[in-house]
């Protein structure tokens, strides 16, 4: 598994050595971006949502203070390293109440920062579920195409029992929190989403007067008739042989 990496640093050649001692000391990360202020890092943890950045304290437009300030109030789900000169560690302090990783002194020892890589490796994996759930909180590109994963699903397997402990778990989560998603971005349930497309697929089939209305029900994954109409009329006010009668 690959964690995403940001390094804000607005010495070029700096970012770039850190960024490659970071891939060879822990293959586990990957730096995806680099920036050179603490504005345009924040432009891109909002963009990218990185598992840590790795940021220098004095950068023009931005600090890194106010930067790791800005991503502890916004994403406090993103790890934050400062990196600085000995002359801010005074200034860097002030970075603890972000409840920043760690601090390393430039120049940069590599020992410290494979030990560093480690710990935040750890923090990771333990933390990786809820890291998952927070990235679709703040990132409604990658909730709606769970969402739409889901929706799939169900057009796919209406007629059969959905179990959605079983479905949330295959997405790595619980089912509270897979219908909360579902629901900011459709603006129904998982359960009443289903219903849903049951109950329209049932319109359609109660236009062949060839089929019962308990074939419609098996059809539809209903296993009791009884259910299936009870839920049909509760929904639209009728009951589906008054629907097919309607019909005629």
């Amino acid at each position: 598994m690959k964690f995403s990496v940001l390094v804000i640093e607005d010495e070029s050649l700096i970012a770039k050595n850190i960024a490659k001692k970071i891939e060879e000391l822990n293959p586990s990360f990957e730096v995806t971006a680099i920036a050179s202020n603490g504005l345009e890092g924040l432009k891109l943890a909002e963009e990218c949502l990185p598992n840590v950045i790795f940021t220098d304290i004095r950068m023009p437009v931005m600090d890194g203070l106010e930067l790791v300030k800005q991503i502890h109030e916004r994403y406090p789900f993103i790890l934050s390293v400062i990196i600085s000169g000995y002359s801010d560690f005074e200034y860097a302090k002030e970075a603890l109440r972000y409840e920043v990783s760690n601090y390393l002194l430039k120049p940069v020892n590599y020992d410290e920062l494979s030990k560093t890589l480690s710990v935040l490796e750890t923090k990771l994996l333990s933390a990786k579920d809820r890291f998952q759930q927070d990235t679709l909180l703040h990132s409604p590109n990658r909730a709606k195409e769970l969402v739409e994963l889901v929706k799939e699903y169900i057009h796919k397997n209406y007629q059969n029992q959905i179990d959605f402990t079983s479905l949330a778990t295959e997405f790595g989560f619980s089912v509270p929190y897979l219908s909360k998603i579902f629901l900011k971005h459709s603006g129904i349930t998982p359960s009443k989403y289903l219903r849903n497309h049951r109950l329209s697929i049932s319109k359609q089939l109660l236009r062949n007067p060839e089929l019962s209305i308990a074939d419609i029900s098996q059809l539809t994954g209903y296993l009791d008739p009884f259910h299936f109409s009870k839920t049909f009329k509760h929904v639209y006010g009728i009951s589906p042989s008054e629907y097919r009668s309607d019909l005629s």
